[in-house]
């Protein structure tokens, strides 16, 4: 192994040597950066220019949004909150609906266009009763993209110069260990480039779509909640509910009396009465063997 590092090693530096032979600069290209000093000593006695800057790179941005908003009745407001992710482009990711107390809610989660976030969270809130509450977030993912982006330029480079020497190894040594090494290093390069490539692919999704939760919780006066004060159709309710949850344990007792404990007391009386029998016929005999 020691060999084949060595020649792996020799092979690098005679293409170092290349690229530095084929980089390096000819007269001429040695004259014209000073010219081009002269020129701008002159240009800077007549006027003072800006120096020009790098374009800066658009910043890469998450947005999520959540809700809890109040609503009269939770099925009509879900699908059009349906309606409004795929009129804005988007899509619903997830979407639940269950109910409490006899109360339809519901709890809906839309992918929408980053730049109609706030489109749709003002649609959103003319939908409820009320907002209970709100909140929105941003995460500047912006660094990572650009580390991700450097990282597979790099990569892309040192591929290139595997491959460059991948080919040489094949024309000079024509050995399958040493192309097989080159190979894996190949591949170990092409894998880190797919995996960053993919990173970024994710995370440029994830700021084109924002995500947006909404809960959906009925409405105050839907709900079997008092309010302070004295509200008697309040109360008829909850005494009617009270009264139908009773007779429900009255039913469910009766019906498992009927269905389970009354067959086993007739199953015990039963015994109970041919044992009685049993008992009364033996009596009846050993009183007729004794009398005479």
């Amino acid at each position: 192994m020691k060999k084949k590092e060595l020649v792996l090693l020799a092979l690098l530096a005679a293409f170092s040597c290349k690229a530095e032979k084929s980089v390096a600069p000819t007269p001429s290209e040695a004259v014209a950066p000073q010219a081009a000093d002269a020129a701008r000593a002159v240009t800077s006695t007549s006027a003072s220019t800006a120096a020009p800057q790098a374009p800066a790179m658009p910043r890469v941005v998450i947005r999520n949004a959540q809700m809890t908003l109040v609503v009269a009745d939770a099925g009509p407001v879900a699908a059009k909150l349906t309606a409004l992710a795929s009129s804005s482009g988007g899509y619903v990711s997830e979407s639940k609906q269950w109910r409490d107390d006899g109360q339809l809610r519901a709890s809906i989660t839309l992918r929408i266009p980053a730049q109609r976030l706030d489109e749709t969270l003002a649609t959103a809130r003319k939908l409820a009763t009320r907002v209970e509450s709100e909140n929105v977030d941003a995460n500047d993912v912006t660094q990572e993209y650009v580390d991700l982006d450097a990282q597979v330029r790099n990569l892309e480079a040192a591929e290139n110069e595997m491959r460059q020497l991948m080919t040489d190894v094949r024309q000079r040594m024509r050995k399958a260990e040493d192309i097989l090494e080159v190979y894996q290093h190949l591949t170990e390069l092409r894998g880190q480039i797919e995996q960053a490539k993919g990173r970024m692919r994710y995370l440029s999704q994830l700021s084109a779509l924002a995500t947006v939760k909404i809960e959906l919780v009925p409405d105050a006066i839907a709900k079997p909640v008092v309010a302070p004060g004295w509200q008697p159709f309040a109360i008829v309710r909850d005494a009617s509910r009270v009264l139908v949850r009773t007779l429900q344990a009255l039913g469910t007792i009766a019906i498992w009396c009927v269905i389970y404990l009354l067959p086993i007391a007739l199953l015990f009386v039963l015994v109970a009465w041919i044992l009685r029998r049993i008992v009364r016929a033996a009596r009846g005999r050993k009183s007729g063997a004794s009398v005479p």
